[in-house]
């Protein structure tokens, strides 16, 4: 699946899965762009910079933020870039830094109004603004194909299974999966649905990617991982390169007759 002469564009390019997501694209030809507020490279892109250091530019964008997102686009076509026809919107929290774990993943009753708005913030309308004017400099660069990758999770699907987190709760912390993820993660989903029905006639395909529990290492804790391998099919969490290649697929022209679809790739967590 060649995508020699595409420029692509991934939000949250420089996390766990993005970083991935950009790899794998570069690696199949195309040239990147990245929106992140973050601009440190992970290890996943600093390998590849060695060798491909002219395939991937990354901007720091706030992509809440309507100026900094027109900003990013002004800046990709500054470097010469091509106009983005592949978008991968990737970008999104999980948890709020600087708020307590009582304020984020406490009870519901105590979870915060602030928590809520960052998080749903940073999935849906991250995802709308960015796709907003990749849809405009799209239609006004005359291009006729394109795909969306929108990255749901999950828990987009099915509510947490807050039993996993038991052993928290054993241990003295409060601790439930927070709300806002899963309202915004099946947020995505309904997007999907919604934009791939506009974006038929003007030649964009938009899916989205259902990815289950990814191993992040030792950021996780050994008794999660324990609690979540468990309650999969294939008995174990995704490994960060486990989706590259269906979103070479989705990206690619080989799902040319596919959108508005969500395609679940879970370990069978979904399916029990």
């Amino acid at each position: 699946m060649d995508l020699t002469g595409r420029t692509a564009l991934v939000t949250g390019g420089v996390g766990l899965l993005g970083s991935q997501f950009v790899k794998t694209l570069v690696l199949a030809g195309a040239k990147v762009a990245i929106f992140d507020v973050r601009t440190a490279f992970p290890s996943t892109l600093s390998e590849i910079r060695k060798y491909e250091s002219s395939s991937f530019e990354l901007f720091q964008v706030d992509i809440t933020n309507t100026e900094q997102v027109k900003g990013g686009f002004e800046g990709i076509s500054s470097m010469g870039m091509e106009t983005p026809t592949i978008l991968i919107n990737c970008a999104g929290l999980d948890t709020v830094i600087g708020q307590t774990s009582l304020e984020q993943c406490g009870p519901f009753e105590d979870y915060s109004e602030e928590t809520w708005d960052s998080v749903i913030d940073s999935h849906l309308k991250g995802a709308f603004l960015v796709s907003r004017e990749f849809f405009l400099r799209f239609k006004s660069n005359g291009q006729k194909s394109g795909s969306i990758i929108n990255i749901s999770s999950t828990y987009g699907l099915v509510s947490p299974d807050q039993s996993a987190y038991e052993y928290r709760r054993q241990r003295g912390e409060n601790f439930y999966k927070p709300v806002a993820y899963t309202v915004a993660k099946a947020g995505m989903i309904g997007f999907t649905k919604w934009l791939a029905e506009y974006g038929g006639p003007l030649g964009i395909r938009v899916n989205a990617l259902v990815p289950g529990g990814t191993n992040a290492g030792q950021r996780l804790d050994p008794e999660f991982v324990e609690e979540y391998e468990k309650r999969t099919m294939l008995g174990r969490m995704a490994s960060p390169d486990d989706y590259n290649e269906a979103v070479l697929f989705l990206a690619s022209d080989a799902s040319r007759y596919m959108t508005g679809a969500t395609l679940v790739i879970d370990g069978g967590w979904t399916a029990k």
